[in-house]
């Protein structure tokens, strides 16, 4: 009787497991109170029973798929223009789901490390943002909480409080580990451009850029035998944390966290756990802020051009823009050669631009005023995707080459000209070297709209590169009309 009842229970349980796999089930980046992006293919995909006919309904327009032999479906709906009141999207197969309150707007990715992860908590003022009873419910968040994977996650694998959110008091727990940054950056795009706005937040403090980048994207790089070394070295530095807490007495051991994985650290891994789950949902651009934990810029002038071929391939646009911020004023002063890459790298990657951040002055690796970093960013975004007619970037150094005993820098992204932000005469922070990279401070002023003249300095005989703000915590003073600063840079003389 017993074993009777022990095979009709097991049967029983097989029946249930089989009729869960065959409800549809959508991806977990669609939920009630989502943002779709406007004017852009409405991608929607998740699983079934396989050969399962599964339809999606929205906004007066249909489509259905059939559930493949691994059970994936998707379907891709005509692109809609903005819609301001919350409305229904229905996905039918076996079961029928109804995601409520969905807006159509402008959606962006913010990706990197600890700067775009740092959240409204650590602010106290910004903290109470989510309480607000005011704050816009037309902007909308999806917060995917740092975690990582050595292989990909599928659609249905992300932590738990990962769903559309509004800023409210009753998300309050949630919304407050919500980026800072993320969170004013839609704020000001509503209120510039006054639709619905949606921000996805996919970042990991200390993660470097390898570990966004899949295994295929890597290897594309030409940058396999790198990352199979990182991986080597990630595993090394994790035995090491394991050996130093086995080491401690028994009674103080298991007081104390046994050492996690560093996922952040190891190729692909954030990747894996944060990017692949939500491909190819339709984004307008991504923002990206990282780059501390790749202070070797030989490696990341490499990599980087391949992550953004990466990104626009798996969110299916060729033309993603994507906007960096630079590494600001900081006590490390090997962080001048990463700047240096990521002005380079704006001008190397097509559809990008990059937010020079060099006069924040906090000496804070994690700078609590974000708002100049929006501020700057948002100026790009707007000028380049929503035709606003501002300031958009920094000056930048297009041309270097000897003047008789100055040498002439030009400058581009100057708008109506250069001009010094205080009472001094002389462009601060130019340095002058030869052949043997010697810098000396230099002299310089302005002497066009477009174009700054150094003094070569006495010591330097032949001029062979010049140097602006090259310093961990540089007192620049060099802006455009528009009060940006001009980029950080290095770069040889043309004679």
């Amino acid at each position: 009787m017993k074993l009777s009842k022990l095979f009709v229970g097991f049967w029983g349980f097989i029946g249930i497991a089989s009729a869960a796999f065959a409800e549809v089930k959508p991806a977990l980046i669609f939920s009630d109170n989502m943002v779709l992006q406007a004017n852009a293919p409405i991608r929607v995909w998740g699983t079934a029973e396989k050969g399962e006919k599964v339809s999606v309904e929205f906004m007066g327009t249909s489509a259905s798929a059939v559930a493949d032999d691994k059970g994936f479906w998707r379907v891709d709906l005509p692109a809609q223009k903005y819609v301001k009141e919350g409305v229904e999207m229905t996905i039918q197969g076996i079961n029928k789901i109804i995601f409520r309150d969905v807006l159509v707007g402008e959606v962006w990715l913010g990706s990197g490390q600890s700067n775009m992860e740092f959240q409204m908590r650590h602010v106290k003022e910004l903290n109470e943002v989510a309480k607000n009873p005011n704050f816009p419910s037309n902007i909308r968040y999806f917060l995917i909480k740092a975690h990582g994977s050595p292989t990909p996650e599928d659609m249905h694998n992300l932590p738990e409080s990962a769903g559309w959110k509004k800023y409210h008091r009753d998300n309050y727990e949630v919304t407050r580990d919500m980026s800072i940054l993320l969170t004013l950056f839609a704020q000001k795009m509503y209120g510039e451009l006054d639709v619905p706005i949606g921000v996805i937040s996919a970042a990991f403090g200390g993660a470097n850029l390898e570990s966004w980048m899949s295994k295929e994207a890597i290897a594309e790089a030409g940058m396999a035998e790198h990352a199979k070394k990182l991986l080597n070295t990630c595993r090394n530095w994790h035995n090491d944390d394991v050996k130093r807490w086995e080491a401690k007495p028994k009674e103080k051991r298991y007081t104390l966290p046994f050492p996690r994985l560093n996922y952040e650290s190891r190729p692909s891994n954030s990747y894996n756990a944060m990017m692949n789950p939500i491909i190819p949902y339709s984004i307008r651009g991504v923002l990206w802020y990282q780059g501390e934990m790749n202070s070797g810029p030989e490696n990341y002038i490499k990599l980087f051009p391949y992550y953004a071929k990466m990104m626009r391939g798996i969110f299916e646009n060729p033309n993603l823009p994507i906007y960096s911020v630079q590494l600001p004023d900081y006590k490390e002063n090997h962080w001048t050669k990463t700047r240096d890459v990521q002005r380079k790298l704006a001008d190397i990657v097509p559809n990008t631009g990059v937010a020079v951040t060099i006069d924040g002055h906090e000496m804070d690796l994690h700078p609590r005023d974000k708002t100049m970093v929006v501020d700057r960013l948002s100026r790009m975004v707007l000028a380049d995707n929503y035709g606003k007619k501002i300031v958009s970037r920094s000056p930048m150094p297009v041309k270097v080459s000897q003047k008789g005993s100055a040498i002439e820098v030009k400058f581009k992204n100057t708008y109506k000209g250069l001009k010094l932000n205080n009472d001094s005469k002389e462009v601060n922070c130019f340095e002058v070297a030869g052949s043997d990279k010697k810098f000396v401070k230099a002299t310089a002023k302005i002497a066009s709209k477009t174009s700054v003249l150094v003094k070569i300095p006495s010591e330097v005989s032949n001029p062979e590169f010049v140097r602006y703000a090259w310093e961990a915590d540089p007192d620049v003073n060099l802006y455009n009309s528009g009060d940006l600063p001009a980029s950080p840079f290095e770069e040889p003389v043309s004679k």
